[in-house]
This record gives structure tokens, C-alpha cells and sequence, in this order.
């Protein structure tokens, strides 16, 4: 029922020909489980193998992402690569057709579990989730770590926020910089402007790097691009940043970075980096890689009919076209806009 989490009941599964025994299958997430089609957890007691072109991957824990409130559910694959592409972040998705019982559920994006990708392929022995107000809203480890580090590594998170209020300019750089891969968040948050990405304050994950000895980020939840305004409002986030290149100013990290010259300064470095690395080829190539990954669902009618249960109602193959080309032209306009507002910026300098 909407809005109820619950546990299915389903003795085994069948992915990609093979049947496997289930461990535990229950709805997550909180918006979607006010629509029919629910994102799931899986947990199987064997590996399942899943394939996006020439990758392959054996999951036993992961996600099925219903995919309801992403327009044409294009929106997480394209960010997913988008960043996959400037380095930003690396997991493992694909698409697939979910099926009940041999009845179509429509269009599901599997995905590698965010903690998985931290503990397993990063060896962190500490995932945070943060929440508003640079709160920790959850904490994960690998099962291994002891209670004194895992309190270490909760108060270097909050050491990067003390930090914020004690500090400014090029020292308040030097002073976090060994905390959290500073440059590595800037990034982000260039992306995330330029996706307008609506709603990510508490959309991402905190893991221990041990590449740099610091706090990398895990991106998550790319349902809400392309939107006109933040979470919190566009008068809200004007308020706190004026017109700085930030499309949300929830978190008092981003907060300062817009508002501290020197912080702002760097901002601008890294967010020109990105928009140099997403050249309208790289876009195109996204673009029509997705394209290509839906296209056959879209051609499947008993498939694409199951967006009439999603937040949008419906879509279809032209309406796919449509949509798909005019957010290309948006953002390569938005790109070339943004580079030159840079460029103009340093020869002001």
C-alpha cells in the first residue's frame, strides 16, 4: 500500500536466465512508496551476474530502483556516467525489466549498493551519511573496525564543520584539506550546478579514502535534475550566496565555499575543469549511450505502459526524443555560458 515499507515474500529469483534463492527482498526509500512501483533491496544467498556493455558484475546485495519520480528514468544514468566520466564517482548500474510473477513492472535501474562500492572496493572502514544541518544522519563499517576509530573518523567529520566557523581563506583550505578531499567536493558540486541537481544536502555518503587518507564522497539519488530551483527554494538560496555558481546553499560547507573569496576562487578552478572534461562530444556520447540502453524498452508496450503509475504519468519513444533533446542543447548552453563567465571572471582579476 502507499507509503507502507514491507518485506516480499519470494523463495527465489530469476536474473538473466539464472534462478537464485533470496535472502530478503523489501521496499526502500520513502517518496517512492507512495507509487506502485517500488525501489527494492535485494539480498541473495548467492551472486547474481549483471552486465552493462562489456562490464560484468556479481552482486549479492543491491538495489532495483523503480526509477517513478526520474523523468523518462533518464536522469540517474546520465549523472551516473556524467560523473563516472570526471571521476567524481564509480558504481556499478544498469538497466533492466522487472517482472512479478510473470507480469511486467516496467523500467528498474540496478544499482550497486553505495556501502558495498565504499567498504568492499574502497576497504573504508566507515561509510557516513550526512544529514541537515551537517548532522550524521547514519553510520556503517565494515564489521571489523573498532568503536574508538569509528569515533575518530564521526569527529573528523565534525572537525570539517568547527573548522568552518574558526577559519577563512587559504587557511581554512590548509586546515580541511587533510580532512576531506576538498577539490574532490568541488567538483561535485560544480556537477551538481550544472545539473541542477535539486535536492542532494542529505543525498550523500562520506567514506574514508585510504588512497589520501581523507574523506571522499559518495554521490546519490539523481532523480531531481534540471530543476528550476533548490530544495530550499531559489529566494532562500539567493539569501545565503547571491548568484554564485551553487545551486543549493542547505549545507553550511557549500554556504562557506560560495561566500569565502579564496574557497570561491578554487570553486571556479575546479568547476572549469569539469565543464572543459563534459565537451559537447562527451555529453553527446551520454546522451546517446542512454538512448541506446532504453530504447528497447521503450519499444516494448506491456514495458513502457508501466509509466502510467510513475510521478509523470507517461512517456514514450517520441516524447523520450523530445525531452532527451532538448535537455542536450540546455546544458551544452548552460556549459558554454558558465565557461565564459569564468573566463571573463579571471581576466577581471
Amino acid at each position: 500500500s502507499p507509503g507502507s515499507k514491507m518485506f516480499l515474500d519470494a523463495g527465489s529469483v530469476i536474473i538473466n536466465g539464472d534462478t537464485l534463492n533470496a535472502q530478503a527482498i523489501k521496499t526502500r526509500g520513502q517518496s517512492t512508496l507512495n507509487f506502485r512501483r517500488k525501489s527494492l533491496s535485494f539480498s541473495l544467498k548467492s551472486n547474481a551476474s549483471f552486465y552493462h556493455g562489456e562490464k560484468k558484475e556479481s552482486l549479492k546485495k543491491f538495489y532495483a530502483l523503480s526509477l517513478c519520480m526520474d523523468k523518462d528514468y533518464i536522469n540517474n544514468r546520465m549523472a551516473f556516467e556524467m560523473m563516472e566520466h570526471l571521476g567524481i564517482f564509480s558504481l556499478f548500474y544498469t538497466f533492466c525489466e522487472m517482472k512479478i510473477n510473470d507480469q511486467s513492472e516496467g523500467i528498474y535501474l540496478i544499482i550497486e549498493r553505495p556501502e558495498d562500492w565504499a567498504i568492499k572496493k574502497k576497504g573504508s572502514p566507515i561509510i557516513i551519511r550526512r544529514g541537515y544541518n551537517q548532522s550524521i544522519d547514519k553510520i556503517g563499517s565494515d564489521g571489523k573496525t573498532g568503536k574508538d576509530e569509528i569515533r575518530r573518523h564521526c569527529e573528523n567529520f565534525r572537525l570539517i564543520y568547527k573548522y568552518l566557523g574558526r577559519h577563512e581563506g587559504e587557511e581554512l583550505y590548509r586546515m580541511i584539506s587533510p580532512l576531506i578531499d576538498i577539490d574532490h567536493y568541488m567538483k561535485w558540486l560544480g556537477f551538481n550546478f550544472l545539473v541542477r541537481n535539486g535536492d542532494y544536502t542529505d543525498e550523500v555518503h562520506f567514506f574514508f579514502d585510504h588512497s589520501n587518507n581523507k574523506f571522499g564522497i559518495i554521490p546519490w539519488d539523481y532523480d531531481d535534475l534540471f530543476f528550476s530551483a533548490p530544495h530550499e527554494g531559489s529566494d532562500a538560496k539567493t539569501e545565503l550566496i547571491g548568484n554564485k555558481l551553487l545551486f543549493s546553499a542547505e549545507d553550511m560547507l557549500d554556504k562557506k565555499i560560495a561566500n569565502d573569496p579564496f574557497l570561491y576562487d578554487v570553486y571556479l578552478a575546479n568547476f572549469q575543469e569539469i565543464l572543459a572534461q563534459l565537451s559537447p562530444e562527451v555529453l553527446r556520447k551520454i546522451f546517446e549511450n542512454t538512448f541506446a540502453e532504453l530504447y528497447p524498452y521503450y519499444s516494448d508496450e506491456a514495458i513502457i505502459g508501466m509509466s502510467e503509475y510513475d510521478a509523470y504519468h507517461s512517456t514514450d519513444i517520441e516524447k523520450l526524443v523530445d525531452d532527451m533533446t532538448g535537455l542536450f542543447l540546455k546544458i551544452n548552453f548552460s556549459r558554454d555560458r558558465y565557461l565564459d563567465y569564468i573566463a571573463r571572471k579571471k581576466d577581471l582579476h
